[in-house]
């Protein structure tokens, strides 16, 4: 249980929100590309800033290197992951179950 909230808290920290992908050092960066919480995110900013023509929205998508992003592979890659992570669970479930509570 501990090794999983480690790896989760270091998925957090390479995602891009506390620090931004430019800013990730090359030894580190495969952590962002491997988290699957770094493709939401990417998703979500921009989907909130993508239309802003504001200066202040085109700073936030530099500043957090999305200002190319591709919706349709993060969309993609999430879908991806859920897809995963249900016939991971599922097999887990069938395997270890033992019909006893």
């Amino acid at each position: 249980m501990a090794i999983g909230a480690a790896v989760f808290g270091w998925l957090i920290l390479c995602m891009g929100l506390f620090v931004p992908r430019p800013a990730i050092p090359d030894y580190w960066i495969w952590g962002h590309y491997m988290g699957f919480l770094s493709y939401g995110f990417e998703a979500l900013m921009h989907n909130q800033f993508h239309s802003d023509t504001s200066d202040a929205a085109k700073f936030i998508l530099t500043r957090f290197g999305m200002d190319n992003a591709n919706l349709g592979r993060d969309l993609a890659i999430v879908a991806a992951n859920a897809v995963a992570f249900e016939i991971l669970f599922t097999f887990v479930l069938y395997k270890y179950h033992t019909g006893r509570r």
